[in-house]
């Protein structure tokens, strides 16, 4: 196959932590290495992990859009988009801006509400 002869790009993705659930240096070091092994299963380049202090959902976009190689971001778990009423903007924001969003552990952010079937870890 061709793939398998000619070296092929990774797809960059950012992390992004949830300040209030990473703020010790061991649980960000922790989700950071899940960020790392999830990315590293599915042939994803982890450009950088940013923790997002509390950051407005716009000052958070506007940081993630800087990057013109982004392919997704990608999440511990959806609980590091914030509370529900901050989770909501956040991912209306990255849709609006055509942001995919990748979840390591726990169900897709899709299927959290309307969903009673059995987490699938992706």
């Amino acid at each position: 196959m061709l793939t398998e002869q000619l070296p092929v790009p990774q797809p960059v993705v950012v992390g992004l932590l949830r300040e209030a659930v990473a703020s010790a240096l061991p649980r960000r070091q922790a989700l950071t290495g899940v960020l790392g092994d999830f990315c590293k299963r599915r042939e994803l380049r982890l450009a950088e992990v940013i923790t997002d202090d509390g950051a407005t959902p716009d000052a958070l976009l506007s940081c993630i859009q800087e990057r013109a190689d982004l392919y997704a971001v990608v999440l511990p778990t959806i609980a590091h988009l914030g509370n529900r009423a901050d989770a909501d903007r956040r991912l209306r924001s990255l849709s609006d801006a055509g942001i995919r969003l990748l979840i390591a552990r726990g169900r897709p952010a899709s299927r959290r509400r309307n969903s009673r079937a059995a987490a699938t870890p992706a």
